[in-house]
């Protein structure tokens, strides 16, 4: 199974802030952001990023799984990253919840810039040589030359947007990749540094939030059916 490559130890005693938590427009609605299943193994220890990789055969089982657990849900809208892997779980949980499916340019996986491509354990010793400046400012790194976490979600928020617009106060989907949907939960909640990084949503699995009153709220996080959350 894939795992995100681990990043650069935070020190103990450094506690980096986040951004501003996202105003919410308290309509209740409920958005699931949904995480591509399992990559071809061929690609499975590579910074392979905004590369468009294929599934493998595990993970084109798992997309259809995961889009029978919304074969009984009333949603919205489905937004889809373009992307061959996440696009195919959009389309699978589109068809099985008999909703629009929208692909969104913005919802695309992190470009890696210069570092794109490479192996995993090359990609790591690069992250951790430039350690310094990335626990410095984790939101704004981009010490590859790619995108930055406020990148992510400055081209990804938009389609939060788009989702609540057609929720209209019920639940939307967005079918995206790793680093996107934690930038995008980075944003709502305004984690700081140490909680973003933290954050695991795994493949084929989902982390709903919800657009309430009192602002953005995590109300289920990395669930392999959404049927299990809490339904408040």
């Amino acid at each position: 199974m894939r795992h995100p490559i681990p990043h650069p130890e935070f020190p103990s005693d450094l506690d980096v802030p986040g951004p501003r938590p996202a105003a919410s427009r308290g309509s209740g609605a409920r958005l699931w952001l949904v995480r591509h299943a399992e990559v071809h193994a061929d690609f499975e220890n590579t910074a392979y990023g905004d590369s468009d990789v294929p599934l493998s055969p595990v993970g084109e089982e798992q997309t259809r799984a995961l889009g029978r657990h919304f074969a009984h849900s009333s949603i919205a809208m489905v937004l889809a990253s373009p992307l061959a892997r996440a696009r195919a779980m959009g389309t699978a949980i589109a068809k099985n919840a008999r909703a629009a499916l929208e692909i969104h340019p913005g919802l695309k996986e992190v470009s890696r810039g210069a570092w794109q491509g490479l192996p995993a354990a090359e990609f790591r010793a690069l992250w951790q040589a430039d350690r310094e400046a990335f626990v410095r400012d984790p939101w704004r790194w981009k010490g590859h030359g790619g995108e930055s976490d406020a990148d992510l979600y400055a081209r990804g928020w938009p389609a939060v947007e788009s989702a609540l617009d057609s929720a209209a106060g019920g639940t939307a989907v967005i079918a995206s990749h790793y680093n996107l949907i934690r930038a995008l939960v980075t944003g709502a909640l305004g984690l700081g540094g140490r909680e973003s990084f933290a954050f695991r949503n795994r493949p084929a699995h989902a982390t709903l939030l919800v657009d309430a009153p009192e602002g953005w709220r995590l109300d289920a996080r990395d669930v392999a059916d959404p049927a299990l959350a809490p339904a408040r």
